[in-house]
């Protein structure tokens, strides 16, 4: 039986799942199979490829353990539709995944290196009802009971989000939300090594930071977002730098 298909007959049976692979994945990426299409079926792909079914077997379960394929009981293998979210989730699950220990001083570098640039691009294209969303995540930041550090940091780590999406670039939310993301887990972290006494004045310097913030995106003052998150940003790294402090022998 002859396949109308992409792909190219590459040789032995002793060929690597590795090889089906990548030329299931370059035909996807050349759009030849779209999202949501079926794939040819195991047999033949073991007869295009001249290997058994073992082979075509792992290469699936490699291409769905990353994302690229979904598998259908019965049915057959099809292309994934691939959303922001998943890309997302997996940022987020490399980032968890990964952390050496460096991991909170690299995010805090990234975020000084872009979340001024995204407040004073948000400053020139905010909405009103993107400053409504910030508005109301004010309010809710002053409401928060002081203690509830674990709800603090979801709302402060929306604040960030609502910001990268008031850039109206969907690139800047794609990139910057798995950082924003790993905000409270690693702010629950320095609350901890800090042992901060005075909740009160700090949470008082989060809201104080949030409102300058607010207030030039508000005013569509570029240069005054800009500067304001990157003292707000400032500050985090002063928090980190002190509970790096507290691991210190003596």
């Amino acid at each position: 039986m002859h396949l109308d298909t992409p792909f190219q007959k590459i040789g032995s049976e002793k060929l690597l799942s590795g090889k089906i692979e990548e030329s299931i994945e370059s035909a996807i990426r050349k759009k030849q199979y779209l999202a949501g299409q079926k794939l040819p079926t195991e047999g033949e792909f073991c007869k295009l490829f001249s290997v058994s079914r073992t082979v075509v077997r792992e290469a699936f379960r490699r291409l769905s353990a990353r994302g690229l394929v979904v598998i259908r009981q019965g049915s057959g293998a099809y292309v994934n539709e691939i959303s922001s979210e998943s890309a997302i989730d997996s940022i987020n699950l490399y980032l968890e995944l990964t952390d050496d220990g460096n991991m909170i001083f690299d995010i805090i570098r990234a975020r000084q290196l872009f979340e001024p640039e995204i407040a004073g691009m948000t400053a020139l294209h905010r909405t009103a009802g993107e400053l409504t969303e910030l508005a109301s995540n004010m309010e809710e930041l002053r409401n928060c009971p002081l203690e509830d550090i674990e709800t603090e940091t979801d709302i402060d780590s929306r604040f960030h989000i609502l910001i990268a999406k008031a850039t109206h670039n969907t690139v800047v939310t794609l990139l910057m939300r798995p950082v924003f993301d790993s905000m409270p887990r690693f702010k629950r972290s320095i609350f901890a090594k800090n042992k901060i006494d005075d909740l009160q004045a700090e949470k008082s310097r989060l809201i104080q930071f949030h409102e300058e913030i607010y207030q030039a995106i508000r005013d569509g003052d570029s240069r005054e977002a800009s500067h304001a998150m990157r003292a707000h940003i400032k500050r985090s790294e002063k928090n980190f730098l002190d509970s790096l402090k507290q691991d210190l022998p003596g």
